[in-house]
């Protein structure tokens, strides 16, 4: 066979059996290693052939042994379920629960060892096993590896209790894997490897039987054990014949890619060496590495490169005539939603679309899609319920909002009567503060629209319930559909049955109705199956199933995984995610046989899957003329690896080759222009409807806080106070932080109005508090823990569980701490008392400030936690939760207060001295001189010290988090820069006149950066 660069394998192989076996193309069988293999076989081979013939048959490798073995393929679910009934025969205490992880593992070692060791062979290895075991049970009993063998038990045998029990398992190993054969093969059942074990002892008589001349295997690398020896076998009795794609390198030297080829050249493949050609360094081909900085950036630079793979009407009528013209492989399958949407749109004339002369062979793995997404949230919505105190059965509120926040409910404006009976069942259990939501209200509220009734029922630890609730979900979600096409905004297809949705339920019905065929007769031998095995089983199910995609099989441009590629050829090739972890995948850990064991009787281990990838990778560049390698660079961040080592060591090899046939190029892929813009700062600029609006604001009010959030970032204030904007409400369970610190101001409140006698909601009248007052709240034990329950009751909170519960203590304590602060206040003033003068009471002043020449007013206001009286001094007093930075609360220069957001502790201090300043001297402020004179007559009734407004007003917080450092103050009418011959209340106006200036400065924008 002539080395001819532009002739694809599969099609020489074809020439090749039409040459040589055309008289008996009706007994000869080709064997690919896939089954998209075989069908771009069957298009080269009516290629090839020059009139109208009967095509051999052509089969995979798997699908060849199973037609010679005579038994059908049971899925994992049968074959679990017959598994665990002939494990429990040995061991009576198992359950499906604690069985199903192990079953699952047996399974996967069987099929391995029916792949590559004979039953001679099969039951060496487990007496191995049982005697290393063995030695390691002696070992314990003198001491020796002791946390080795504890771990081995505790990670695969949690329920065995001593060292005797999990010896037995592996005495039973044995003798569990050889009747779990028998019993299959009776019923006619099997798993991949013992197909294969049965086809290799049958080999002659069904060959014969099925009058087959010839098996021609083509396109193999990696083979099992068994496939290798049913491949020995027939090639012993001349029945055999092999076709290989390999490079001369792989055999000139150790090469990971020829690992499996150079064994074979020494046992059925001696006698094809024609099969080492030299496609690596005398093919003209074009090499690039690319650096992507994020995973986006990938499947937009793949549609950036197939447009330029098309920018001219003569490649894309070459386009369109080609066979094997691109291929965009994906190592990591999770990438290609975000491929699809990045397909370019280019015009064939004649109204063809690219996407019409695209195939997506790998499929969309079934748990990557937003309905299983849907089944697991329905699952934790089931698994987490509980009755309420009224006997009604109840779902916890972050699952009801999981499931009505999810796009089978949040549809576009198709269906927007639909969408707005979720948004409004979301914001009512935001409205009532619903941590617990009962099923019936929230059928209710869904007008008991079907899909209500599907989803939200409970199931009573019963999988029958589960699976007509799954049944129904499918049917409503069938019809919502069908009645609201591509509602998803997925599909272009226009019928259901078409569209990529459609395929969903019906995969989803498939298996459904494959756990109603079998779960009955299971659960009649067993016992009642729990919901936690029902999930397990089918979420299992559903991992292992691909959603096809409609199209053409056979197109110019190939979508398809690493493994789908194996035996073709392609003149383009993109490979992204080209990381290490995905280009080889990551080892698997071997579960139960250990390495050594599996090393020792020649089963494949991880560095034998790694090889056979190695050589499906280096196959690729044996035709193709242009190949891209797509890679994450350290700056896409997560837990992204380096480069893949088979792209270094390609482009080391690469460099190596002294010909000019290879271009090798490696550079960095930037965002287009286009969407660099949309990382660019957001702007505002105040024109003349905002600064109407701030000025608007300031008029209205503005509060201390306030003014400190336009300083610590402007865009923020502008959205939250000037334009009104407010973040989505959400359901609090565990309280944050704003809430805490509501909690603790308002147990303050109505803490020091009790120790008074008032109630909560008393109108403010001045009152005393001595010492006595706070030791008898401290004392009494039940007065602190009742204010918190009050308290909590108002806010809407539960503290009878979880983090509240921590933080009802944490409560407790801080109050504790707070009343004996105030005790030693009280026993360091003259008048041994603290005179209470308003709590959280609103005070403003309003006055004007000048901009540009224009005059307009500015209210003040704020609402102080506390006004006290303490040996004359009038103090305003403002708690806080959290802690504080000494520096913050002091400046230098009145600017500090200007430019530094740290000091906005300190700005609020200052703009509260002054409000109860001007408060207590404005005439015009009567309500307020009105509590202070009847401050003063409480005083003067208890003998204090008057008021002294001569001292003016001191300003200070309770920082709780260091509540032991009482009350921090701080001088607000000391020397500040510039204005420092002024009073302090002209001070005041003076620095909110310059934050004023800044809000209405039209030079400068607020900026933002994202």
């Amino acid at each position: 066979m002539s080395q001819d660069y532009s002739l694809p394998f599969l099609k020489s192989v074809a020439q090749r059996i039409y040459t040589e076996h055309q008289q008996q193309l009706t007994k000869i069988i080709v064997v690919l290693p896939s089954r998209r293999a075989g069908m771009y076989f069957k298009q080269y081979f009516g290629e090839v052939i020059p009139q109208t013939t009967i095509a051999p048959a052509v089969l995979s490798m798997e699908g060849f042994a199973e037609r010679l073995s005579n038994l059908v393929k049971a899925d994992s679910v049968t074959l679990l379920f017959k598994l665990f009934s002939l494990y429990r025969k040995k061991d009576k205490t198992i359950t499906i629960e604690k069985f199903g992880a192990l079953g699952k593992s047996l399974l996967r070692e069987f099929n391995m060892i029916d792949n590559n060791l004979t039953e001679e062979q099969a039951e060496k290895m487990f007496e191995h096993l049982k005697e290393a075991k063995a030695i390691e049970h002696w070992a314990e009993a003198l001491g020796e590896e002791e946390e080795m063998i504890e771990q081995v038990r505790k990670e695969l045998f949690a329920k065995k209790e001593t060292m005797a029990d999990f010896l037995e398992f592996w005495e039973n190993l044995s003798s569990t894997y050889f009747e779990f054969k028998e019993v299959l093969k009776k019923e006619g059942y099997a798993y991949g490897g013992l197909a294969f074990r049965e086809a290799y002892n049958h080999l002659e008589s069904r060959i014969d039987y099925l009058g087959i001349k010839k098996v021609i295997f083509a396109g193999f690398s990696q083979m099992s054990g068994v496939e290798q020896a049913i491949v020995q076998k027939l090639t012993d009795i001349g029945k055999a014949q092999t076709f290989f794609d390999a490079d001369k390198q792989y055999f000139s030297k150790y090469h990971e890619a020829g690992h499996y080829l150079r064994r074979y050249t020494e046992g059925f493949a001696k006698q094809h060496i024609d099969f080492q050609k030299d496609w690596w360094s005398t093919h003209p081909k074009q090499v690039e590495i690319k650096a992507i900085s994020n995973v986006v950036g990938q499947a937009k630079y793949a549609g950036e490169w197939l447009k330029s793979l098309l920018d001219t009407p003569e490649k894309r009528a070459e386009f369109q005539k080609t066979l094997n013209h691109t291929a965009i492989l994906l190592p990591d399958e999770a990438l290609l939603p975000s491929l699809l949407r990045s397909l370019p749109e280019i015009d064939f004339g004649g109204e063809q679309t690219l996407a019409q002369m695209t195939n997506i062979t790998m499929g969309m793995p079934f748990f990557k899609t937003p309905l299983f997404d849907l089944l697991r949230t329905i699952f934790q919505l089931q698994e987490r319920m509980k009755l309420s105190e009224e006997n009604q059965r109840c779902a916890y509120f972050k699952d009801v909002q999981n499931v009505l926040r999810h796009p089978y409910f949040q549809y576009t404006s198709s269906l927007k009567e639909f969408e707005e009976i979720s948004t409004t069942i979301l914001d009512e259990i935001v409205k009532q503060k619903m941590v617990w939501v009962p099923l019936e209200k929230i059928n209710d509220w869904g007008d008991k629209h079907p899909i209500y009734r599907a989803v939200f029922q409970y199931w009573g630890n019963d999988y029958r319930n589960a699976l007509s609730s799954f049944v129904e979900l499918i049917k409503v979600l069938a019809e919502i559909l069908k009645a609201n096409p591509d509602t998803l905004g997925v599909s272009s297809a226009e019928t259901l049955e078409e569209s990529f949705e459609g395929e969903l339920l019906v995969q989803f019905y498939k298996v459904i109705r494959r756990l109603q065929d079998t779960l009955p007769q299971f659960a009649k031998e067993s016992g009642q199956l729990s919901i936690s095995v029902f999930k397990s089983l089918l979420l299992e199910l559903l991992r292992s199933s691909n959603v096809p995609f409609t199209g053409v099989p056979i197109a110019p441009l190939q979508i398809m995984g690493m493994l789908e590629s194996r035996a073709l050829d392609f003149k383009n090739i993109l490979i992204l995610s080209c990381n290490e972890g995905n280009l080889p995948i990551k080892k698997a850990v071997e579960a139960i046989i250990p390495f050594d064991t599996r090393v020792q009787y020649g089963m494949p281990t991880y560095m034998d899957n790694e090889a056979a990838f190695a050589y499906t990778f280096y196959r690729l560049f044996h035709r193709a003329e242009n190949l891209v390698f797509a890679y994450l660079d350290g700056n896409a961040g997560g837990d992204i690896g380096e480069m893949s080592r088979l792209v270094l060591q390609v482009k080391e090899e690469l460099a190596e080759i002294p010909s000019n046939q290879i271009s090798l190029k490696t550079d960095v892929w930037l965002l287009s222009k286009a969407d660099k813009a949309m990382a660019l700062p957001v702007t505002i600029e105040k024109e003349e409807v905002l600064q109407r609006r701030i000025k608007e604001r300031l008029a209205g009010g503005v509060s201390p806080s306030a003014l400190n959030s336009f300083i610590r970032n402007p865009l923020t204030f502008i959205d939250e106070k000037v334009l009104k904007l407010k973040e989505e409400e959400e359901v609090e369970e565990d309280l944050d932080n704003r809430t805490f610190g509501n909690l603790i101001h308002l147990a303050c409140e109505w803490g020091l109005r009790r120790m008074a006698g008032l109630k909560d909601d008393d109108e403010d009248t001045p009152f005393v508090l001595r010492k006595e007052h706070f030791e008898n709240a401290i004392s009494d034990t039940t007065f602190i823990l009742k204010l918190i329950q009050d308290v909590a009751k108002e806010e809407g909170a539960d503290m009878s569980r979880g983090q509240n519960l921590l933080l009802k203590a944490v409560a407790q304590n801080l109050l504790v701490r707070f009343f004996k602060k105030q005790i030693e206040e009280i026993e360091k003033s003259n008048d041994k008392a603290i005179t209470i003068v308003g709590l959280e009471k609103f005070v403003d002043h309003t006055f004007e400030v000048e901009v540009d020449g224009e005059k307009f007013p500015v209210k003040l206001s704020g609402m102080a936690d506390r006004i006290d009286v303490i040996d004359g001094q009038l103090r305003v007093v403002d708690y806080k939760s959290g802690g504080y930075n000494p520096t913050d609360l002091g400046v230098k220069n009145w600017t500090d207060l200007l430019e530094d957001e740290h000091k906005g502790k300190f700005l609020q201090l200052v703009v509260y001295s002054y409000l109860l300043t001007k408060a207590g001297l404005d005439d015009s402020n009567f309500r307020f001189q009105q509590k202070l004179n009847n401050a003063g007559v409480i005083i003067q009734k208890e003998k204090l010290t008057a008021i002294d407004l001569s001292k003016g007003v001191a300003s200070g917080f309770y920082f709780f988090r260091k509540i032991n450092e009482g009350l921090k103050t701080c001088k607000v009418d000391q020397p500040i820069g510039e204005i420092q011959e002024l009073d302090f209340l002209e001070k005041t106006e003076k620095l909110i006149e310059e934050i004023v200036k800044m809000m209405l400065d039209t030079e400068k924008l607020l900026e933002d950066v994202i």
